[in-house]
């Protein structure tokens, strides 16, 4: 949807603006420049959102646990212009 209104904005992809998407899925590949994107473990995502509900629901603080993630560096982004 942003590269297609972009389009419409007459902005190109990286040239203009660079996006970056979150999840590393499979579409990431398929568009036109390929999507640069943070890979996480979804499983382990949901895991951990739902640990953290039922502690609040039973009135305790949530762990504050990192969520492992990866940058996956494709063709929708760009260095930013020198100033």
């Amino acid at each position: 949807g942003a590269y297609k209104a972009l389009r419409r904005l007459g902005l190109r992809v990286p040239d203009d603006v660079s996006v970056t998407g979150l999840d590393d899925l499979a579409l990431a590949t398929a568009l036109d420049p390929e999507l640069t994107t943070v890979r996480l473990d979804a499983e382990l995502f949901g895991q951990r959102g739902m640990e953290a509900l039922l502690a609040v629901l039973d009135g305790r603080e949530p762990a504050r646990d990192d969520i492992p993630v990866e940058l996956v560096v494709r063709g929708s982004t760009a260095p930013a212009p020198p100033a």
